[in-house]
């Protein structure tokens, strides 16, 4: 039976499906087929979910909170939400101003189909979350990317963004610290941005999903800087997956200002109803323990990062910048390339030679990188790096 005959929509088949998803199921197949994977593809804390999430989740199923929450999430949730971003950002939101999602990318989604349509234009700079264009494009808005320099290590200041902005840009995403690249922007490169989302007339949207991951803490008051900047313009999505490893819960939110928020929660609605009362439950323990209770696993992250990372700068000619949060780190192959060998092929190679899993950086946008987590044990960092070594000594 052939499927020429099938139609499906111009949204669908305008859109791609997510390459890191796509390289952690070929590593998980390889896995399961006996081989010795390592993986440095995956976008997940390779710690267990912290306990005091796990046990309310486990009382919200024995107390018989299985049933529907109202759509916009929890009440007791979204103020707790709201509460969290007051206590770590010092930002002015309440709970109204907070819409619990399914995951950080449900948020993203429903912020952008709120306030994006048909003829807007969203601007991305890169290197970027694969996910960023493929969800504009669902809006029927059209992302325009705007290429940070490797020379400043992609950091997506006012000079980066300003060339792309246009009379149409309905709104600038701002992911710091970045996927793939971790950096963070200073407070003075953080207002400018957002004087520039201003003067446009164009929401900011910070994807926040690794900003309490970061290795030094963010300068006081940077982020209610922005918000006092932009005012409705400034529009948060994040969520519990990487401050509390939970991604398997499936737990997100989007804050914005309330009609905002309302018409996202129309939106949910009508396709999926609230977020799983279990994760929300497990997520009200960890957005309203004590903070240090978790910095552990920032610091472990930091730690690792300087041990992959020296791994790799041993290699001649690759470049690494340092980041400053998050679990990954995107190095430049350029220097080794073959003629004509761009990232996916690079990643190929060393997938089937020496079965190390890496994302292609021209999925970020920048073809000359791969991007390799750092959210696994030291042994694994170091078997995956020492066989990356060899691969290239072996050229």
């Amino acid at each position: 039976m052939t499927d020429s005959g099938i139609h499906v929509s111009a949204r669908v088949g305008a859109i791609s499906p997510s390459p890191t998803m796509a390289v952690m199921a070929e590593a998980m197949r390889l896995k399961a087929a006996g081989e010795a994977v390592v993986d440095f593809s995956a976008g997940q804390p390779d710690f267990d979910t912290p306990s005091v999430a796990r046990e309310a989740g486990i009382q919200a199923i024995e107390s018989g909170y299985t049933r529907y929450t109202p759509n916009p999430g929890a009440p007791d949730l979204r103020a707790a939400v709201a509460d969290c971003y007051r206590r770590d950002f010092d930002l002015d939101f309440g709970a109204a101003n907070v819409l619990i999602t399914s995951g950080g990318k449900h948020a993203l989604t429903g912020l952008l189909l709120a306030t994006c349509e048909e003829g807007d234009e969203v601007v991305i700079p890169t290197p970027f979350w694969p996910t960023f264009p493929e969800q504009v494009k669902i809006t029927g808005a059209s992302p325009v990317l705007a290429r940070a320099g490797e020379e400043g290590w992609f950091r997506p200041t006012r000079a980066v963004i300003e060339p792309a902005v246009t009379d149409r840009t309905r709104c600038i995403i701002l992911n710091i610290p970045g996927n793939p690249s971790g950096v963070m922007l200073s407070p003075g490169e953080l207002e400018d941005v957002a004087n520039l989302a201003l003067e446009a007339d164009a929401y900011l949207l910070w994807d926040d999903t690794y900003a309490r991951l970061t290795f030094e803490p963010p300068p006081e008051g940077c982020y209610r800087r922005m918000q006092d900047i932009l005012g409705h313009r400034f529009v948060v999505a994040g969520g519990a997956s990487k401050t509390y490893a939970m991604t398997g819960w499936r737990l997100g939110w989007a804050i914005g200002p309330e009609k905002v928020i309302k018409g996202a929660a129309s939106l949910q609605s009508q396709m999926t109803s609230n977020a799983s009362s279990i994760s929300q439950k497990a997520a009200l323990a960890a957005v309203t323990a004590d903070p240090a209770g978790f910095q552990w696993m920032t610091e472990e992250f930091a730690r690792r990062m300087v041990r992959m990372r020296d791994g790799l700068l041993a290699i001649e000619g690759v470049r690494c910048g340092a980041p400053d949060g998050g679990f990954y780190l995107f190095p430049s192959f350029e220097a080794v390339l073959r003629p004509g060998e761009g990232s996916g092929e690079l990643a190929a190679a060393l997938l089937d030679q020496e079965r190390v899993a890496t994302v292609p950086g021209v999925a970020f946008g920048h073809d000359a990188h791969l991007r390799l987590s750092y959210a696994t044990s030291d042994a694994v960092i170091d078997e995956g790096v020492g066989r990356i070594q060899r691969f290239f000594a072996a050229r």
